[in-house]
């Protein structure tokens, strides 16, 4: 029998740093021998076995933090982990050669977890099928509300679930935990999902969708150039008392309001806030005084503004987004860690603006530093895209199956990227400009 001896540091102390220690990784190489093979045994001079237990629990997990030291207080920061997938060993394409449409089979009602779900408008889509068999794709929509305390199936019951293979489970819940099974057992399954994170997004294989609009901005307002509007920037909405969303609440972001130009109106009156008033009087410490200021604005003068605030909430995805495009202005995002919708296709730096939410003190400067021009480009490249992609309910559909279809990257020769999935002019005809991409946006949105 082969025995190996492996010097160990006698003394922590010497070493603060254990990456500092010279026997460092000469540890770590001889916990590797004891896994790789099997005959050899370590025989390790130490002070204690303790120590030793403390180094292996190192070597095999680095971390006992659920969340890395850089994302303190940051809740998105440790978002689902899935399994590693990407098209090439989790998708059967042959299901995908004999048909001349993205065929899609869904197994369930499609009941929202929101008030409004645009997936209402899959079973009239000319890529729906009622015949599994034919099914290039198969949707698990996992938002349906059940009784408190029922049991949620698994989708691996689904009769032709086969490990995930060319599943999509969809959802547009808050959080994944809150509708979904546990993240490490949907094997081959992708996800199509309002809430997607930079750090665990599988690139290629899951697709980020927007939340629906719940307010219809007058369609008037996308006739009006920015700086015709009553408002330079605006947001009316829920701002949080426990720790998603909680930045709603620091006093950056509502000083930002100066009841002129720029308004920040928040009310704490939603269920969760409303439980911690209850248990905790002074969560509630200046929610009466903003319930006065939310009162005072409505929503549709509101949405007369240049700009449109829209901070993440209980979720970085929020409704705002499409309401704030909706009416012709100019989205900016204060969120982390957040992957925004079809980003596979949509250039969003050039319709939308985005600050951490560390940085909301940048917020207002930055937008007053932009010029005309740039705003106006902005603007239009923002009409442009909504009007593409996101106007309503068959038009996000439609761009739901362009991002599904955009994973084979030509591959498949009967899914053509064509007008069938573009049904109105393309964004992609562009011309540089001096210090913009500028597409020839007057023949999209005249």
């Amino acid at each position: 029998m082969n025995t190996i001896c492996v010097p160990w540091m006698h003394n922590e102390k010497t070493y603060p740093s254990s990456k500092s220690n010279p026997n460092y990784w000469w540890n770590r190489v001889a916990l590797l021998h004891i896994i790789s093979n099997n005959p050899v045994k370590v025989i390790a001079v130490m002070s204690t076995s303790l120590l030793l237990l403390q180094n292996m629990i190192r070597f095999f997990q680095p971390s006992m933090s659920v969340q890395p030291w850089y994302a303190t207080n940051k809740e998105w920061h440790a978002p689902a982990k899935f399994p590693l997938c990407t098209m090439d060993v989790c998708f059967n394409f042959s299901r995908c050669d004999h048909t001349k449409e993205l065929l899609v089979y869904h197994y369930n009602t499609i009941e929202p977890y929101w008030p409004a779900n645009y997936f209402h408008a899959l079973p009239s889509m000319p890529w729906y099928t009622t015949d599994p068999e034919k099914a290039c794709l198969f949707f698990v929509f996992s938002d349906k509300d059940l009784p408190k305390g029922s049991f949620r199936p698994h989708p691996n019951t689904l009769p032709y679930w086969n490990g995930g293979l060319n599943h999509v489970i969809v959802t547009l819940a808050d959080k994944w935990s809150l509708t979904n099974p546990p993240e490490g057992t949907i094997g081959k399954a992708s996800i199509l999902a309002s809430r997607l994170h930079e750090n665990s997004i599988r690139l290629g294989f899951d697709i980020p969708v927007p939340l629906p609009r719940l307010w219809h901005a007058p369609p008037e307002l996308q006739s009006l150039k920015p700086f015709e509007r009553k408002y330079f920037a605006t947001f009316k909405g829920t701002r949080y008392l426990n720790r998603a969303g909680a930045f709603r609440s620091n006093d950056a972001f509502l000083s930002m309001h100066n009841g002129m130009d720029v308004i920040v109106a928040t009310t704490c009156n939603q269920v969760t806030n409303n439980n911690l008033r209850k248990r905790f009087l002074k969560k509630g410490v200046g929610c009466d005084r903003d319930q006065i200021l939310f009162d005072k604005y409505a929503f549709e003068d509101l949405f007369n503004s240049t700009f449109g605030l829209a901070p993440g909430g209980r979720s970085p995805s929020t409704f705002r987004l499409l309401e704030i495009l909706g009416a012709g202005s100019i989205p900016v995002l204060i969120v982390d860690n957040y992957v925004k919708p079809f980003d596979n296709f949509i250039e969003w730096q050039r319709c939308l603006l985005q600050f951490p939410s560390s940085e909301i003190h940048r917020v207002l400067s930055t937008l007053r530093a932009l010029s005309k021009e740039e705003v106006e480009i902005r603007q239009s490249y923002c009409q442009a895209v909504f009007e593409m992609f996101l106007k309503d309910d068959a038009t996000l559909l439609n761009t739901v199956m362009l991002a599904l279809k955009a994973r084979f990257y030509g591959s498949l020769a009967n899914f053509p990227l064509n007008e069938t999935y573009l049904p109105i002019p393309s964004l992609w005809g562009c011309v540089r400009g001096d210090s913009f991409l500028i597409c020839e946006i007057s023949k999209i949105i005249s």
